[in-house]
């Protein structure tokens, strides 16, 4: 059931952005209308595009657009932009032989694994991976091997970044877990794909298909097969960052179908997990903000899907600049199916082991009320 025009989805506008850099993060994609300055920018404008476009993981793109002649330079500006390129680029490099370690690291424990985003997405998705840039390693393990994997990864040398509530909490109802290796790069284990209510609504078996194949320094790895790569890119544009992260939307536009191809596979995937209104507001969000013309199916579906009054809740628990884990771990507990692991979560999260709750709340109550009030005050956003 549809709600009523009272509640909307809150939109990430153009204006969160120094201009041109959603002219530059939207740099190839066909029909992108986005306009590109005559003149160099001052010394002012480019001082707030150069370190956003590095927040924003798009330097090379920047690079691009500015070899490719469309954003037009100083000499000086243009060396920054080569320099904080080849900068992302050591470390990304860096990261991938760290991540073929991990991944090896994991299958001598007969741990199988997926690469998600930054590499895999760089490599199966984008003309030229060094147009992707990133910096920290995420990879999927079966939640029945997270515990076993946390353990493997910490007699290496990683230390995790924050305790469990309580044991098997990984396991049964989180995200997964960040450790940090001793070189000093984060990597984020994870079991779905977000924490809350979305994260639970993942068909995570589904995710364990043959996946697709690609190579990183001659060593084959395997990420997640196209769909679901796409489901993921989806999740993350629409409820990672605020404002949104322009990279992951371009992660989106680079893997949406070309407008005469066939959308229904990428809709009834949505339809089949009850996320339409996380795919429709990342697809129309890539259409809207790097102004790539909304056209075909998919396209169409996004711009016009109405989420319900429960969808536009769940989105705002992410569509805010002062979102907080606690509003979303708390919304989680409607969609957990079976009450014994209703109790156990929420056991988990009001009755936390010590180690969790060292320098948080003074009680459990106290909690419980940071908690809920960060709820009621999701659901004032999406008003």
């Amino acid at each position: 059931m549809k709600g009523p025009a009272t509640m909307t989805r809150s939109l990430c506008g153009a204006d969160s952005y120094p201009p041109p850099l959603l002219a530059v993060a939207g740099f190839g994609l066909p029909g992108a209308s986005r306009a590109f300055p005559r003149e160099p920018l001052d010394d002012g404008a480019w001082a707030s595009v150069l370190p956003a476009a590095r927040a924003h993981r798009v330097t090379g793109l920047l690079r691009a657009t500015i070899d490719g002649g469309a954003l037009p330079v100083t000499e000086t500006q243009a060396q920054q932009a080569r320099s904080a390129h080849r900068s992302g680029m050591v470390r990304a490099l860096s990261l991938e032989r760290e991540l073929i370690a991990v991944v090896d690291l994991l299958a001598e424990s007969a741990i199988e694994t997926r690469v998600l985003k930054g590499s895999a997405v760089a490599h199966l998705d984008y003309q030229q991976p060094a147009l992707r840039s990133f910096i920290d390693l995420d990879i999927l393990v079966r939640p029945v091997d997270i515990d076993r994997a946390v353990r493997v990864l910490v007699a290496a040398g990683f230390v995790r970044t924050l305790a469990e509530p309580r044991p098997g909490f990984d396991r049964r109802f989180d995200k997964g877990t960040t450790l940090r290796s001793p070189a000093g790069f984060e990597l984020d284990l994870h079991r779905t794909f977000v924490l809350g209510p979305w994260g639970v609504l993942v068909d995570i078996d589904g995710l364990w298909d043959c996946g697709q194949e690609f190579t990183v320094g001659g060593r084959s790895l395997r990420a997640l097969s196209r769909p679901n790569r796409l489901m993921h890119a989806c999740y993350h544009a629409a409820l990672g960052d605020w404002p949104l992260r322009l990279a992951s939307l371009r992660d989106v536009a680079e893997m949406l179908p070309d407008p005469g191809q066939d959308g229904e596979t990428l809709i009834q995937l949505a339809s089949a997990w009850g996320v339409e209104a996380v795919v429709a507001a990342a697809v129309a969000d890539a259409h809207r903000l790097l102004g790539i013309p909304a056209a075909g199916e998919l396209a169409l579906w996004a711009q016009h899907h109405v989420p319900s009054r429960r969808d536009l809740a769940r989105l705002a628990l992410h569509t805010r600049y002062d979102k907080t884990f606690a509003a979303q771990a708390l919304a989680t507990l409607p969609v957990i199916p079976g009450l014994r692991a209703k109790a156990a979560y929420l056991r988990a999260l009001v009755l936390p082991d010590r180690q969790y709750t060292a320098g948080r709340h003074a009680s459990a109550l106290a909690r419980f009320r940071f908690a809920l009030r960060e709820v009621r005050r999701g659901r004032a956003a999406a008003r």
